[in-house]
């Protein structure tokens, strides 16, 4: 599986701008975060949540509903590593944005998450969190 991600990210970067057009939407952001997503579902968390961030880091201020996105996609990562401190900062940060800018589908990925939260509700973050969210 490791192969065949990493020989897709090389195809795609051969591609360039002359991508088909059925992945021709896909960005260096979009990429490093699905591979990311990719490597989480292996096992690889630590090179994931590199990608992720990377991807996060990529995406211009225009694609702040992918942001949220992306942010909401870390969370649940972080809860699934039953590690609720950066869980609870990246799904605040989501909601934050998501709220910001008017993007329900974020509100709702972090919505969806919060039952999640609640054996962490004495971590650091997620009292915020869930205040936040009943707000």
């Amino acid at each position: 599986m490791l192969r065949a991600l990493a020989a897709a990210e090389k195809h795609l970067s051969d591609a360039g701008t002359d991508r088909p057009a059925w992945c021709a939407w896909v960005s260096d952001a979009d990429l490093a975060v699905d591979s990311g997503q990719a490597l989480l579902d292996l096992g690889d968390t630590g090179r994931a949540h590199q990608l992720i961030t990377e991807g996060e880091r990529l995406l211009p201020t225009a694609r702040d509903k992918t942001r949220g996105v992306f942010l909401a996609y870390r969370a649940a990562s972080y809860l699934d590593l039953k590690e609720p401190e950066p869980a609870a900062a990246a799904a605040t940060q989501s909601l934050l944005l998501a709220r910001r800018i008017g993007a329900p589908r974020c509100v709702a990925l972090v919505d969806d998450l919060l039952p999640r939260f609640q054996p962490y509700a004495r971590a650091r973050g997620v009292p915020e969190l869930l205040q936040l969210a009943a707000a």
